[in-house]
């Protein structure tokens, strides 16, 4: 690909990324404060996929698993979660998460949750360490499977796309990305 080519490629992507955040910002301003009142929070392992976008000619996927967890008060959820990597790319990174429950009916949640963290990571191709701070939107739908009172598993799918804030010269981590999630969760009353 030439050069003109893949500038006109790289502002495509980087169209959809700021695209993708002004999404996540109109779910948080969309959030009902009415239906407020909801306490309660979330375990999870999480596992899922990532595209590198440092490398345009061939896709790099960056494979992760992980876990995190949450609690909801007034429909804010507040947590973290970690990840380690694998594939091409090994490394480990963390984010501390907040994010709004725009939709909750009784078996479904649906939230724009906007994370902050960084790590470090190395490519099979190099021996140096990229350390980066990260910047994390995406948005989760969890399905809540009842099991006893007010608690039960969760499963969900989060979608989002990472964007590398600060790093230092060795390679760019921004990259979509989707994730199963698997857990528990338990509400009040």
């Amino acid at each position: 690909m030439d050069s003109e080519g893949q500038n006109k490629e790289e502002q495509m992507v980087k169209r959809r990324a700021y695209l993708y955040v002004v999404v996540v910002v109109v779910l948080f301003l969309l959030g009902n404060p009415v239906s407020a009142q909801e306490k309660g929070g979330a375990g999870y392992f999480a596992g899922g996929v990532g595209w590198l976008l440092e490398y345009p000619d061939e896709t790099s996927f960056l494979y992760s698993t992980g876990g995190g967890g949450h609690i909801i008060t007034d429909m804010w959820l507040i947590g973290g979660e970690g990840h380690a990597s694998f594939g091409e790319t090994a490394g480990g990174y963390g984010f501390f998460n907040v994010g709004y429950l725009v939709v909750k009916k009784e078996f479904v949640m649906v939230y724009p949750i906007l994370g902050l963290g960084g790590g470090s990571m190395t490519s099979a191709t190099s021996e140096t360490v990229s350390s980066c701070a990260l910047l994390n939107p995406a948005v989760g739908v969890d399905f809540l499977i009842p099991v006893k009172n007010n608690s039960g598993i969760l499963l969900g799918l989060r979608g989002g796309f990472t964007f590398t804030i600060h790093q230092n010269d060795t390679f760019d981590w921004s990259m979509p990305h989707i994730r199963l999630i698997i857990g528990g969760y338990g509400f009040e009353g």
